[in-house]
């Protein structure tokens, strides 16, 4: 039971640290050496934990990855909703959030793109009504989209989550257009 207690902790001073670092520093530019001395532990209490920081870091992304998988399942063409729940549960996670940001892997940016655009696909031609677009037009419109709501999504976390989910959610959907 103590040695729960103390990995527990260990990780969520790791994950602070990370979190921490990508404020000042990009992924690729952060030392294994930064992280231990930032968490306040040893290098061998980090290597019993993680391999290496990429390590750590996929298995942060697998969560997300998974996460974000789940939400865009169980919410099917509700944009709203599922954009909601993507802020929600990045509003109480910081190494996540992190590596949203401008500093963070390009894995996970590139795929939140590629997940918010398949959305985007399966949403935006049934909204136009009548005005049917051709395929090449529909592309680009979902691309613009979904690096619309990635630019906002890395803003709000660049700002400090200072708006609620319910909030930044409003305001994305009032800017990008309803769905």
């Amino acid at each position: 039971m103590m040695t729960d207690i103390k990995i527990t902790k260990t990780r969520r001073s790791i994950e602070m640290a990370m979190s921490d670092l990508l404020k000042e520093k990009t992924f690729d530019q952060i030392t294994t050496t930064e992280l231990v001395k930032r968490a306040g532990i040893s290098r061998s209490s980090f290597y019993t934990h993680y391999q290496d920081k990429y390590e750590m870091i996929d298995q942060y992304q697998s969560v997300f990855f998974t996460k974000v998988e789940t939400i865009f399942d169980q919410n099917g063409t509700d944009v709203h909703n599922a954009i909601f729940e993507i802020f929600d549960f990045l509003y109480q996670e910081s190494v996540l959030s992190a590596l949203l940001s401008e500093n963070g892997t390009r894995e996970i940016h590139i795929f939140l793109r590629q997940k918010l655009k398949a959305l985007l696909k399966t949403v935006i031609p049934t909204h136009l009504g009548p005005k049917k677009l051709d395929q090449i037009r529909i592309d680009y419109q979902t691309t613009y989209s979904a690096h619309a709501i990635f630019g906002m999504v890395q803003l709000w976390i660049k700002r400090g989550k200072k708006e609620s989910p319910k909030e930044i959610t409003d305001t994305l959907i009032a800017i990008v257009g309803h769905f």
